[in-house]
């Protein structure tokens, strides 16, 4: 997917310089950046909140990895319905989702290509990896 510029919904940070004084905040607070962005900011702020909470009970460790409680179901499933719902909304904005039928995992890689999530793993210090 060619990426034309400006392509929204993808934050670049600001590079430090003799001129890099303007705020990197106004970029994302542009409201041609994204439409309604106040929504997926507020529930990534309740998953991480809700992930904390979690971590309160349930130490991020290879001896908890058989850990199952509903709310560790929910925080999940929760996290996968946002993750699609940004994904489908940075296709759309950019003009790249296809009418007609619905977006599947072929669509959601072109994300990739601007966003490089490819390239941020989880760290995980315990074993097995």
């Amino acid at each position: 997917m060619p990426v034309a510029k400006p392509f929204h919904r993808n934050f670049r940070g600001i590079a430090d310089g003799p001129n890099s004084g303007y705020s990197s905040l106004a970029y994302i607070l542009d409201r041609d950046y994204a439409r309604d962005a106040e929504h997926y900011v507020r529930a990534l702020t309740l998953i991480q909140d809700d992930l904390r909470s979690i971590f309160e009970y349930v130490e991020p460790s290879a001896e908890c990895m058989s850990a199952y409680s509903f709310r560790i179901h929910s925080l999940f499933m929760r996290t996968c319905i946002e993750i699609e719902a940004n994904f489908k909304v940075i296709l759309a904005e950019n003009n790249c989702s296809r009418s007609g039928r619905q977006l599947n995992m072929v669509d959601y890689r072109r994300v990739d290509a601007t966003h490089h999530l490819s390239s941020m793993l989880p760290i995980w210090s315990g074993s097995p990896r």
